[in-house]
C-alpha cells in the first residue's frame, strides 16, 4: 500500500511518552500559546491539547491577543510550576514571530525551534547543557518527525552515515523545519537540494552551498522528496516529476502533492502532524527529565 497513516507510526512514540510519565509518578504541565485566528492552526491546537492530556500531561490551552503574548511568554518562563511551552504559529506573519518563537527559554522549548537549540543542531552539538553525557540535546520536533516516519518505513540504515547514497529534495528552508530538516539529513550523508523562493542550495554536511539545478532535474532525481509550501501558488509536484521508487512527504497544512503521486510514488506520507506532536511529547519528557525534575 503506498499511502502512509501517520497516526499509526506515532503511535508507538506515544505508547513510549505513557510509560515514561508512569515511570515518573509526576504528570509535567505543558502550556499552549495561541494568538492566531489562523483556522488549521486552531484545529492543531484543540487536537494537540486533548492528546496531551490523554497521554498523561497536563496540558493547558490559552487564547490570547498578538500583543499579549510576549507578557505571557515571560511569564510562563518565569512560573517553576510550567515545565513546557508551546506556541501555535503563524502569528504576526514577520519577524515578530521569529523574536517571540526565541523569547521561549530553552528549558521549556518543547518545540526546540530557538536559537539555543538550533545552534545546537548547527554545530552538531548532541548534549543539553555542558559536558554531562546522560542529558542529550533536543531537536526541533516536525524535522524530527519525518526522520522517524522515515526510519519506521525503512528509508533510514543503521550506522554513522545512515543516508549515504541517498539523494533529498525539501521544498521549504524556513529557520524551524527546512533548514534543520535539510541539516538533519545532510549530516546522515545524503545528497539534499533546498528549494524555496530565492531559488535552489544544496546542503553538504549542515553548509548551504549555491548550486544550479532546476526542480524536474532535483526531483527526477530524488530518493526522498519532502515539501511543506504554505501557499495554493506552489505548483503541485506530479507524479510524471519523481521516480517510482520515490518516498514523498507533505509536512505542510495544504497539499502539496498532486493526487497522482499517491498510486505512483513507493510510499507517500499525507501529513506528519500526529508524529509531531508525539516528538514534542518526547522533548517535553526528555526536557523534564534532564532540566526540571530536580
Amino acid at each position: 500500500m503506498h499511502l502512509v497513516d501517520p497516526q499509526l507510526l506515532a503511535r508507538r512514540y506515544l505508547d513510549e511518552v505513557t510509560a515514561s510519565l508512569a515511570d515518573l509518578d509526576f504528570r509535567p504541565h505543558v502550556i499552549g500559546f495561541i494568538a492566531t485566528d489562523d483556522g488549521p492552526s486552531m484545529t492543531y491546537a484543540l487536537a494537540a491539547r486533548q492528546l496531551f492530556n490523554e497521554v498523561g500531561f497536563v496540558y493547558n490551552l490559552q487564547t490570547l491577543q498578538p500583543d499579549e503574548l510576549e507578557v505571557a511568554i515571560l511569564a510562563a518562563n518565569a512560573d517553576p510550576k510550567i515545565h513546557g511551552i508551546f506556541i501555535y504559529f503563524p502569528v504576526f506573519r514577520n519577524e515578530q514571530d521569529n523574536y517571540l518563537r526565541n523569547l521561549v527559554h530553552y528549558t521549556k522549548d518543547i518545540e526546540a525551534g530557538s536559537q539555543y537549540w538550533a545552534s545546537k543542531l548547527y554545530t552538531n552539538d548532541r548534549l543539553a547543557q555542558g559536558d554531562d553525557t546522560n542529558k542529550k540535546a533536543l531537536l526541533p520536533c516536525t524535522p524530527l518527525a519525518v526522520v522517524k516516519i522515515l526510519t519506521a518505513l525503512g528509508e533510514y540504515d543503521a550506522g554513522e552515515a545512515p543516508l549515504v547514497g541517498r539523494t533529498v529534495t525539501i521544498f521549504n528552508r524556513s529557520e524551524v523545519i527546512g533548514k534543520p530538516l535539510a541539516i538533519m539529513m545532510s549530516n546522515d550523508g545524503a545528497t539534499v537540494y533546498s528549494f524555496d523562493e530565492k531559488g535552489p542550495l544544496q546542503f553538504i554536511q549542515s553548509r548551504p552551498q549555491g548550486i544550479k539545478i532546476d526542480r524536474q532535474e532535483a526531483l527526477a532525481s530524488s530518493d526522498i522528496i519532502i515539501s511543506g509550501v504554505p501557499s495554493n501558488q506552489f505548483e503541485l509536484i506530479h507524479a510524471h516529476e519523481i521516480q517510482a521508487a520515490a518516498v514523498c512527504i507533505n509536512f505542510a497544512s495544504i497539499k502539496n502533492f498532486d493526487a497522482s503521486v499517491q498510486s505512483h510514488a513507493k510510499r507517500f506520507v499525507p501529513r506528519v502532524g500526529p508524529m509531531t506532536m508525539a516528538m514534542c511529547m518526547r522533548n517535553t519528557v526528555r526536557l523534564y527529565k534532564n532540566l526540571h525534575s530536580s
